[in-house]
């Protein structure tokens, strides 16, 4: 009886060791398992902010597109503005030329 107990005992520490190894086995699986996952959605949530960070710098892009677009259209508009301004004034100088030809008795002068 001895020896049947000895190997109930020795089969039962191979099931403990076996058990053990099984535990062991499904635990790395599982940390292996969260390792991955854990890598994949770094890599997503990188992925996604560079795709962010891409998509504002296209909008930064184009609103300062628009905002060269505008300031070269306010350039064009001030320097038709500053021309008519400048002809307005030549037109005045001249009509008080004409005016002190006019004052002065000679006619058809013009300086």
């Amino acid at each position: 009886m001895s020896n049947d107990r000895s190997d109930r005992t020795e089969q039962a520490a191979e099931e403990l060791v076996e058990a053990a190894r099984d535990s062991y086995r499904v635990a790395v699986d599982r940390a292996f398992e969260a390792r991955a996952s854990h890598v994949r959605m770094t890599r997503h949530y990188f992925e996604d902010g560079i795709g962010l960070l891409e998509d504002h710098s296209e909008a930064n892009r184009r609103a300062m597109q628009r905002l060269a677009e505008q300031a070269e259209e306010r350039r064009e508009a001030l320097q038709e503005v500053s021309r008519a301004s400048l002809e307005s004034y030549s037109g005045f100088l001249d009509s008080l030329s004409d005016y002190r030809n006019d004052v002065l008795g000679e006619p058809g002068k013009r300086e």
